[in-house]
């Protein structure tokens, strides 16, 4: 049975802290390896690699692929 999209967005709020998590435990530790926090914390090691390397998360990117604000679309839909 698939996710509702309420389970899908708990699970991806869920992701990114470990995601978070696992980033500040490999600035802590320099002997921690990618790979490593990626399975203790239980996430993809490509995910950890990429936002390691200074990729957005998704929902960052989809925030600034928008070209105008709420307030803009609002007023141009009126």
């Amino acid at each position: 049975m698939p996710l509702t999209r309420s389970q899908n967005r708990r699970k991806l709020t869920e992701q990114e802290g470990r995601i978070l998590l696992a980033i500040q435990a490999i600035k802590k530790q320099e002997k921690l390896l990618i790979r490593e926090a990626a399975r203790i914390y239980n996430i993809p090691y490509t995910t950890l690699y990429a936002r390691l390397r200074g990729r957005q998360n998704r929902v960052e990117l989809r925030v600034n692929s928008f070209k105008l604000t709420e307030i803009e679309e609002n007023s141009l839909k009126k």
